[in-house]
């Protein structure tokens, strides 16, 4: 048993009690009795006063760190924090709800979760960092290795920087040098491997075990998905109803794993009816979770349909953030979304400069690539009918424009060049929503 106060750890597979941190890395990051990676951090207190905390309308956050009593730390001291982790805006995106009721004949609420506001590297992956720094600082780990397509890797270097704990990020060959830069940035080591993401991690893990390092836990890290657990927490908090649906660019999908972990430990509080459906888009460059989702479906999801799915190598989309080819969370993945009436798609993304700029026009927000296809999946699902009447919809914005410059130059219209003032013309805003409207209409 764990000699925390808090929590413990607990195998949702075998319900073997783990204890806590250091039991989890002792073995490997896995559950001793049966080598399950998904693990259920438990908490001893109950849950009636995190409902009740939640629907408080003096409460008011500063960050995640807020929720201090369902969070894996024990002490405050350890906490390593830049500033508003996940307490973010959550805006109405009435122009959305607009378009669906005239195109679709049906109301919806659509919500943006603006994680592109967070403070220290404006991507949603702050959650993770001020997470994984504090319980490495509380455990004493000196040394933390990762792999990385881009953004995880960048809120790791800032936070471990800052908790001083040295960290080496193994980066496929396809990461852009923005991102290599900003990980370098802050002291850590960034090593550029031969090879995609798949051949990235192996790396990592190789060189994690030959120096007897701690290697990132993935995915199924229970201090990532403890961190973003608390959207779940700030939904309560601010809105007026529950989502019923969740939308989220995914790559390998530890935002909705965590969000279903909030949904787990307040489904007996009375404060939402169901768990979200999750509708998950995917590039479809680099869409091998969608692509086994499909086969599932045609197959009628058949015995052991979760465990087949497609390893795409060296995957060459253009939303470096998601080119994970070999999806090993799937299998997990692919359940929660069956549970919750959702669905994995493939979206064309080549449509996310086209939604980039229609989003940039009816809000000044300027999405990443990443936060482009979640929305581009929004479009999509109202086409296939998966967004329906009533449907309260939220959109995780995971990154702004500023993790990806090179993104950022296609949004550029076609610009006048002119010799002299008499070759300019006047601009007229308003003449262009029609043709931003076309352009995404074609989704």
């Amino acid at each position: 048993m764990s000699n925390s106060r808090k929590f413990h750890f607990k195998c949702p597979k075998c319900q073997q009690d783990i204890g806590g941190f250091k039991e989890w890395f002792a073995n490997g990051q896995q559950s001793p009795c049966c080598g399950e990676k998904l693990i259920d951090v438990v908490y001893l207190e109950g849950y009636e006063k995190l409902a009740k905390l939640v629907k408080n309308k003096s409460f008011k956050p500063e960050s995640l760190w807020d929720y201090f009593d369902y969070l894996p730390l024990d002490e405050t001291r350890n906490i390593v924090s830049i500033g508003t982790e996940g307490v973010v805006p959550i805006q109405t995106w009435s122009f959305l709800e607009e378009y669906a009721k005239k195109n679709y004949g049906i109301h919806i609420k659509v919500y943006a979760h603006r994680h592109d506001r967070n403070y220290a590297t404006g991507t949603f992956k702050d959650l993770a960092g001020t997470m994984v720094a504090s319980v490495l600082r509380e455990q004493g780990v000196k040394n933390y290795v990762s792999a990385s397509t881009g953004n995880i890797g960048v809120a790791y270097s800032r936070y471990l920087a800052q908790a001083e704990i040295s960290l080496t990020v193994f980066i496929p060959k396809t990461t852009l040098l923005i991102q290599e830069s900003d990980i370098s940035s802050f002291g850590q080591t960034v090593v550029r491997v031969d090879g995609d993401y798949h051949k990235a991690k192996e790396v990592a893990a190789n060189f994690a075990k030959k120096h007897n390092f701690l290697l990132t836990g993935g995915n199924f890290d229970p201090m990532r998905l403890e961190a973003k657990k608390t959207m779940v927490y700030e939904w309560l908090r601010l809105l007026p109803e529950f989502p019923s649906v969740f939308m989220q660019a995914v790559s390998g999908g530890s935002g909705p794993l965590g969000v279903a972990k909030a949904c787990k430990e307040l489904e007996n509080e009375g404060l939402f009816s169901a768990m979200p459906r999750f509708l998950l888009p995917q590039p479809h460059r680099c869409a091998p979770m969608a692509e086994a989702w499909d086969d599932a479906v045609a197959t009628n999801f058949q015995p052991g349909w979760e465990k087949k799915y497609p390893v795409w190598l060296d995957p060459e989309t253009s939303v470096h953030t998601l080119a994970t080819g070999n999806p090993t969370a799937y299998p997990q993945l692919a359940k929660l979304v069956k549970e919750s009436n959702g669905r994995i798609m493939s979206i064309d993304e080549d449509k996310t400069i086209d939604v980039a700029r229609l989003v940039a026009y009816e809000t000044s927000l300027r999405l990443g690539p990443a936060s482009a296809v979640t929305v581009v999946g929004f479009f999509q699902a109202l086409k296939d009918g998966d967004i329906k009447e009533g449907d309260v919809v939220m959109l995780n914005i995971g990154e702004g424009a500023g993790r990806a410059p090179r993104f950022m130059e296609q949004l550029v219209y076609a610009s006048q060049f002119v010799k002299s003032v008499d070759e300019c013309e006047v601009h007229d805003r308003s003449a262009k929503k029609g043709m931003l409207w076309e352009a995404v209409e074609a989704i």
